[in-house]
Parts: C-alpha cells; structure tokens; sequence
C-alpha cells in the first residue's frame, strides 16, 4: 500500500513538474505535449493500414510479460513485447504474405476457447470475390500461431444481388450457449442491397463453437441488410450467459439468444421518434451496440448510435443519433426521443459511433460517452440528460474513434481518451489523440500528436486506443495504432489501477463484447497460472502484478 501511494504521490508531482507552455491547438487552449513516447516504439512492421484494429494488450506467450497485438490491412497480426521487438511465430498470416492479402479492418477477439488454459485469436478477413474461396473469413490461431483445428471459416454471399466485398467486420467471444466454454460470434457484410427481395438469402450473423461447428440457428439474416458494425455479447436475461445484440445496415436494432431466434419484441424499429413513423430514423452501417446497468436497477440497458436518414430528403444523411432500449425492446425513460446531434461534417467514411460507458461522476449511475458525426464528444446521463458536449473538430473534417475510460492522470478520477481522423485527409495535419477529464475539461499535456505519420493519405486514429500497464512498472501506457500503420506508444506517470479502467479498449474488453458487466465468461478462467473469478481480469487477461498494490 505504501509504495501504491508513492507512486501516485510521485506520479501527481511529475505531471506538476511539466513545462506549462500554453499554445493554441486547433482553437482549444493546450499546453505542450509533455508525454514521451516508450522506448521502442513507434513501430512501423504493421503494414498499409490499421482501421479499427484497436490494440489488443495480453499476455500472449505465457512469460509473465504483456504484449500487443495489432492487425493490419493486409490481412496479417503482428505482436510485439513491451520493447517493441516482435514476437516469434509472429505475424500471423492470412494469404501468403503480408503484402497484397485483403484486410483485417476490424479489432481482433482473444480469450482461451478450447479451455485449456491458453489464449486464442480470432480475426475476420475481408475477401477478394464473390465465389466460393474468394470471400472473407473468420480465422482461429492458437497463442503459438498454429491455426485452430476447424479454421478457417468462410461467410457466405449472395452473388447475384450482394453489393461490395464479402468482408467479415466484427468478431467478438463470450458463452452464449451456458456450456462453459467461449463461443466465437462474427458479423459479415453479406446483403442483397443490389435487387432481389426481403427473403433473398443475405445470411451474416454466425455463432461457432470453438472447434468451428456452427451452432444449430445460425447464420441468421434479416431482409436485404449487411452487418458493417460491430456486435454486441451481453446477459439481458441473467440466465448466466450471453445474447447477441447488433445493428444492421437498416433501420432495426436486433437482439438473439442461442438458438438463433429473435428475442421476443425484438427486432426494434429505429425511428428518431415512434410517433413519427414517416420521419426520421436512424440506420446502423457502421454501429457497436453497448450494453450495461445505466441506472442501477439491476436490469440492462441497450446503447447503439446510428446515422440519420430524412425519408422527405431522398433518405439524406442529416444527423446521428443516440437510441437506450430495455432488454424487453422498449425505450428507457428519458430516451422515447433518439438524441440527436448536429449535421456530418463529411459524408463518407464515417467512424464507428461506438459508445463507451462508466460512472464518470461517482453517483453509481453510468454515463454514455460517444462520438458524432458532427465533430463532437457527448456525455449523456442515464435519464437522458446531456451532462457536456466537447466540440474537438472546430469545423474541420474530423471523426473521432470510439472512447476509452480509465484514469490516466493519477487523481482518482475517470477521463476520456480518444483519437481523431481526417476522412477526406483534408485535416491529417490535425489528427491528435485527446484526453479529457471527466467533466469534459482537455487535460494537461494532452492532445497527444501523431509525429511519424510520414506521407501517408490515410493517417490519424479511426481505431480506438488502449490502455494498460505494458511494463509492469505500474504506470499507465497508452498504446495507439494510426490509419499510417504505425503503433504508438506513450508513457504517463500516472499509477495504472484496474479498477479505474473501466472502458480500456474498443468494445470494453478483448473479447469485445461491448458489455458492462461479469457473466458472459466461463465462471472460472485461468490467466497466467492464477484461478481468477468473475471480474475484470476475465476481460482483461493482465498481470497480476502484486508490486502495484
């Protein structure tokens, strides 16, 4: 406990101790970037590009140390030591090399699926055609880097009317079935959006066992609509395991259980407002729908942000909005209303609007963080009030990434991390990583700049970051990997504390579930030879380090 305090102590001095040098960034008041990088780091082996492929920070091999695994857009996952030297048997590879191989846009999913004390990687590929062999898949390697026996999985397609690249975007691990063990869910683009009608086969939500085995149920489809987002595992019911939450590329929320079958009042019609059915409504292209216990009444909530579209403006992109539903289907109280935020800032490639929740001020509710359209940085509290907005685009083109939460300061207290993006390149020179204080306050030192970019078109974070004690020196790191395909990573002096890191990653954890919550894992799960229970070391596979206690 004492040396926990001391490094607090010396943390909170050290942050005193930096240079105040006031600047003008981007029309905040900021002072200067005091944060050093880590040693060896950047790194720049991960390829054309990282898109969504937020950090996934484990112990991979077993030596007691943590490592980062990052996929890029030539389909391989690379892994490094908190030295930045690459990891043996790495990178995994998903064509014959890492030049030329269709991508990995999505964060990867890690968790031990056969129960065997060790972890597995789970990755979804995009594809190259649309006949059989050509479309994405869903690979499983073993920490070794052997592929899983039953692995590859390839999605299926509707060739006549599919529109784009047979691409699986979202995988994600929890038990589902009440067996013990993790199952893998994916979500693939698979649609008829070309022609065809509502019952032309469109199949792309999946659900195997750890062997590859379908289970009985799926793939499920639901009329013309592909699945550009992330899912969601979370225990609506409390039965002891999860269900499968996404959006589609359409104006409904959906919700399944094991079996494949909807829940029942499910799937829910996204209108901004149910008593408008001719107005506007929100669709789910690039959506990651978050679940926990907003107010505390031991039920879960649904979050999930989508684009809005005015039907009387030829379907136009207007706005996005923000929908709370009961586990049951309904709209929490204070939320009948989708909240709306402001008009895109550009039209096209849009950042996943992935909210992030936790109690940022202490009043045992938890609070929805999420990024627009509009350039903007909302906190919404359980009731539907808006608590702050922060505003990081000031009329530039620029998307944010999904948010992080956990305290990166040292004080005690929640902040929000986030990277931004120029969708068009039109404000790369912008791009920063920011951090802001749980009352929406731009933190010292911070936003971070993006140095190594180099001449890339696509720069910036559209990946969320992570945050973690890398080192085990019991100090937080905060590891980023940029559109350019460098990995980033900062040191802070901030004490790392689990339990004030609530939201560290992309979708929570690295089973991106997008759940607040502890029964989605087997009961018991063991990580580095120590018997854990239900907590969050079951999403977080970390080291135990006892020196930082």
């Amino acid at each position: 406990m004492w040396r926990r305090k001391q490094q607090i102590f010396t943390g909170l001095m050290m942050m005193m101790a930096f240079a105040w040098v006031v600047n003008r960034t981007e029309g905040h008041t900021a002072v200067a970037q005091s944060y050093p990088l880590h040693p060896g780091f950047p790194r720049f082996e991960a390829g054309s590009t990282i898109t969504f492929g937020s950090p996934t920070v484990v112990d991979i091999n077993g030596d007691g140390q943590l490592d980062i695994l990052v996929p890029d857009g030539h389909g391989c996952v690379w892994a490094w030591d908190h030295t930045g030297a690459v990891l043996p048997n790495f990178p995994l590879q998903t064509g014959g090399s890492c030049q030329g191989t269709p991508r990995i846009s999505g964060p990867l999913a890690v968790g031990d699926m056969d129960g065997d004390g060790l972890l597995e990687i789970a990755a979804g590929t995009r594809g190259t055609g649309s006949s059989p062999g050509q479309r994405g898949k869903i690979y499983v390697w073993h920490a070794n880097g052997s592929i899983a026996a039953g692995w590859p999985q390839e999605m299926a397609w509707n060739v006549q009317f599919g529109s784009g690249l047979p691409e699986v975007l979202t995988v994600a691990m929890a038990n589902i079935t009440g067996d013990g063990l993790l199952e893998l869910v994916a979500g693939t683009s698979n649609n008829s959006s070309a022609g065809g009608t509502p019952q032309d086969p469109t199949h792309n939500l999946y659900a195997f066992s750890g062997n590859g085995v379908l289970l009985p149920g799926f793939p499920t489809q639901y009329r013309r609509a592909g699945i550009w987002g992330f899912v969601g595992l979370a225990d609506l019911n409390g039965d002891g395991y999860a269900e499968l939450l996404t959006g589609r590329d359409h104006a409904f929320v959906h919700a399944y259980n094991a079996q494949g079958n909807q829940l029942p009042e499910w799937p829910v019609e996204s209108l901004v407002n149910p008593n408008d059915p001719q107005g506007l409504f929100l669709e789910f292209t690039r959506d990651a729908p978050s679940m926990g216990d907003l107010d505390g009444d031991g039920d879960i909530e649904i979050v999930i942000a989508g684009k809005v579209r005015d039907p009387n403006q030829n379907r136009a992109v207007t706005n996005s909005g923000l929908l709370v539903l009961q586990a049951n289907g309904q709209r929490e109280p204070g939320w009948q209303v989708a909240k709306l935020g402001g008009a895109p800032i550009f039209n096209d490639f849009f950042p996943t609007q992935a909210p992030a929740l936790a109690d940022l001020d202490g009043d045992g509710h938890l609070e929805i963080v999420v990024g627009m359209l509009d350039g903007t940085m909302r906190v919404y509290r359980a009731d539907g009030s808006l608590m702050w907005q922060y505003n990081f685009a000031q009329g530039r083109r620029l998307f944010a990434s999904e948010p992080v939460i956990g305290d990166v300061t040292g004080d005690g207290r929640l902040d929000i991390l986030f990277g931004t993006y120029s969708p068009d390149g039109s404000a790369n020179a912008q791009a920063r990583l920011y951090g802001l204080s749980a009352s929406g306050q731009l933190l010292p030192g911070f936003p971070l700049t993006l140095d190594h970019e180099g001449q890339s078109d696509k720069q910036g974070l559209r990946a969320a970051p992570t945050l973690a004690d890398l080192d085990g020196d019991c100090l937080v790191e905060i590891i980023a990997g940029s559109q350019a395909a460098v990995l980033y990573v900062w040191d802070l002096p901030a004490a790392y504390l689990p339990s004030l890191m609530p939201w560290p990653t992309a979708r929570h954890d690295f089973q991106r579930t997008g759940f607040v919550g502890t029964a989605v894992t087997p009961a018991l799960v063991t990580v580095n030879s120590a018997t854990l229970g239900l907590d969050y070391h079951t999403y977080l596979p970390l080291i135990d380090n006892q020196s930082c206690r």
